[in-house]
């Protein structure tokens, strides 16, 4: 949420889980538990999604048998996120998918994900325990794309932690950048006017890594022009 603040941006996290015993919300922080995973409702006055990382996306939706290495998987979440997904992209909303959130935006559109990237010995270890500050490998851009434009150059570096990725790419997602082991990064939809894809976690690089900061600066920009042209109330929901 410290990203999503970083530009500016006040924040609504919506779930469909009770709160643990165990979570302290800050008091600046709207939460919404125990929602409908059918109902989309709670995203009304909102002018921004933040789908986030997490489990692994269930197989059944792509039609894959699970693989033993899929883990963490949530029906309920996975159920929750798409309905939200599907109306964000239906108002024309701006989405940063991060993660996870980058594979079920593939899934939402027809696509399929690879379960286990390190089943080919000649991958990068993108799954490193947990998302760090530090930089893990860098991600090319295409040239003339979107995040190039963002974050000021064709390369960056990035941070990872994920075991899975996506396989088939679904229009409208436009792939834009790749790790040195050719693993998809980033995408980018050519049918709307702000829905951005990233398999890193931005977020935890914020503190110390510009191009992440104009990531989240630049969602924030979508943001409000989106707000001012809906008259929203610009609160951006965020998915957990």
């Amino acid at each position: 949420m410290h990203a999503v603040g970083t530009a500016g941006l006040s924040s609504k996290v919506l779930s469909p889980f009770e709160p643990l015993p165990s979570e302290q919300t800050p008091a600046d922080l709207e939460v919404q538990t125990e929602l409908d995973p059918y109902d989309a409702s709670p995203l009304e006055g909102a002018s921004g999604l933040v789908l986030c990382g997490g489990g692994d996306v269930d197989p059944d939706l792509y039609g894959r048998t699970r693989h033993p290495r899929t883990h963490n998987v949530s029906q309920k979440r996975d159920r929750f996120e798409l309905t939200f997904l599907s109306t964000a992209l239906d108002l024309d909303m701006p989405v940063l998918a991060i993660c996870r959130g980058m594979q079920l935006m593939n899934v939402h559109f027809g696509g399929t994900l690879n379960q286990h990237l390190l089943d080919d010995p000649k991958r990068l270890d993108h799954y490193r325990d947990r998302p760090l500050a530090e930089p893990a490998h860098g991600v090319t851009f295409k040239e003339g794309t979107r995040l190039v434009e963002v974050t000021g150059g064709i390369k960056i570096d990035v941070n990872t932690h994920h075991h899975q990725g996506l396989e088939d790419v679904a229009e409208p997602l436009q792939e834009i950048g790749w790790a040195e082991d050719g693993v998809l990064e980033a995408v980018t939809s050519t049918e709307h006017p702000w829905v951005v894809g990233v398999q890193w976690h931005p977020e935890a690089m914020v503190p110390m890594h510009e191009p992440q900061v104009n990531i989240f600066d630049a969602f924030g920009d979508a943001v409000r022009s989106y707000a001012q042209g809906s008259k929203a109330r610009g609160i951006t929901a965020q998915s957990a």
